[in-house]
């Protein structure tokens, strides 16, 4: 068949693009970033897209000749700059799927996610279920398919739940007492291509998970022992708690951790596996073989370890700048600043214009530090500052090299706590 597939370098949109080139199919591959493709296969055409800009039938219509089946799996779990939940979940989707009905498509695959029904309460089920709502009124083969958690080695969600649970200590809201079904992303794919099947009849809402639910308690302490840890102590939290202290994900950068998601959690993720298992002809795979009989590498240890670290860095990096301004202002008296300056040569006007210049150059250092404005470029100024000034204060102060409680030799470890902040807001999930 000819596919065209959506959100093609995603999690679940790469792990199915790679199994319909498996199978024979040829696929035109839509993304916004092909670079992160990393496939070269006769069968596949790349095609950019921004989905933000794709949200009437005309901008798809071009890219639809002699496409058989639409797969779509944009999505996101939490809005930013890049697009929100309406844009990229409601109305690129309607507008694709609206297109495909036009042209003559003969099937659409959508992934949709578990809870997106009549009680959807978050705009990310909301969303979802009106695109899903969409597609069931068009006169074509439609499926729709609703993983609970999906694991595999690139799921955002996974890492933060490796995190959570490499804690000494889980808080669990309301217990943890909420059933998840999580499902292994090789089951997902082969749900997409089973669908595609001639055989198969269209019609569908398909819940796609693990052939028995878990407790989020019990997930959490699975992951833990997987990552080589002793059982974490569970202390029950409210779900008002739990919300409170989730909102405060996004000044964190990390976008799973949000209170919609702890309301998802609050409903639970589970469903009746038979669907997915007469689908698949099998039943689908259990979390214990695909999961938690499967060692932690270092590279997983390390990462559950140290996934709070960079917040943390933000932070601390943001407060240097800002106590270092605030200081400078208000508590370290100005004449032995003027004194200093006037060892290296700065006196006169130049040297309350240089106090008073660097002290806000540190403040909002600080700021940006904490909006994350352009954090690579912003790391990479204040490694050339730091590193310049320290120079400068070496060769005209060299008693600060040698002085005993080293106030100058301290700037090394801050160097490079602004090196690995930088890679780290590098790496993409």
């Amino acid at each position: 068949m000819n596919i065209l597939l959506t959100g093609a370098t995603g999690f679940i949109g790469n792990a199915i693009l790679r199994a319909l080139l498996q199978q024979g199919h040829q696929v035109k591959a839509c993304c916004r970033h092909p670079d992160s493709l990393l496939l070269d296969k006769p069968a596949l055409t790349v095609l950019p897209i921004d989905y933000r800009q794709a949200f009437t039938p005309q901008h798809w219509l071009p890219h639809l000749t002699g496409i058989d089946a639409i797969v779509n799996c944009v999505g996101i779990i939490a809005e930013s700059s890049d697009g929100t939940f309406d844009q990229l979940h409601r109305q690129t989707p309607i507008a694709l799927f609206q297109a495909g009905a036009e042209i003559g498509v003969k099937k659409i695959v959508q992934i949709s996610a578990l809870g997106a029904d009549e009680n959807a309460e978050t705009a990310y089920h909301l969303s979802k279920k009106a695109a899903d709502d969409a597609l069931r009124r068009l006169p074509l083969d439609w499926f729709l398919l609703q993983p609970s958690i999906v694991y595999g080695g690139r799921a955002q969600s996974s890492g933060l739940f490796h995190a959570l649970a490499a804690l000494p200590v889980h808080l669990l809201p309301d217990g943890g007492r909420q059933l998840l079904q999580p499902i292994p992303i090789d089951d997902v794919a082969a749900a997409v291509t089973c669908c595609l099947e001639p055989a198969v009849l269209g019609k569908k809402t398909l819940a796609l998970v693990g052939p028995e639910p878990i407790s989020y308690a019990d997930w959490l302490q699975s992951l833990r022992r997987r990552l080589g840890k002793p059982p974490a102590r569970r202390w029950p939290v409210s779900s008002r708690f739990s919300e409170a202290v989730a909102g405060l994900g996004k000044w964190l950068g990390e976008p799973v951790l949000s209170k919609d998601n702890i309301v998802m959690l609050n409903r639970g993720n589970a469903a009746d596996p038979g669907p997915i298992s007469e689908l698949l002809g099998r039943p689908p795979r259990d979390m214990a073989s695909q999961l938690f009989e499967k060692p932690a590498s270092q590279a997983e240890r390390w990462h559950a370890m140290l996934y709070f670290v960079k917040p943390l860095l933000c932070l601390s990096i943001a407060f240097v700048w800002l106590w270092s301004g605030i200081t400078s202002l208000l508590f370290y008296p100005h004449e032995l600043s003027y004194r200093l300056l006037a060892d290296i040569s700065i006196t006169g006007i130049g040297a309350p214009l240089t106090l008073y210049g660097l002290a806000a150059l540190d403040i909002v250092l600080g700021l940006t530090t904490l909006a994350r404005f352009r954090p690579r470029e912003l790391m990479l100024w204040q490694f050339c500052i730091v590193l310049g000034y320290s120079l400068a204060v070496a060769v005209c102060l060299p008693e600060f090299v040698f002085h005993p409680f080293g106030p100058l030799l301290k700037n090394l470890p801050f160097l490079i706590c602004l090196v690995i902040y930088r890679q780290l807001e590098g790496e993409k999930p």
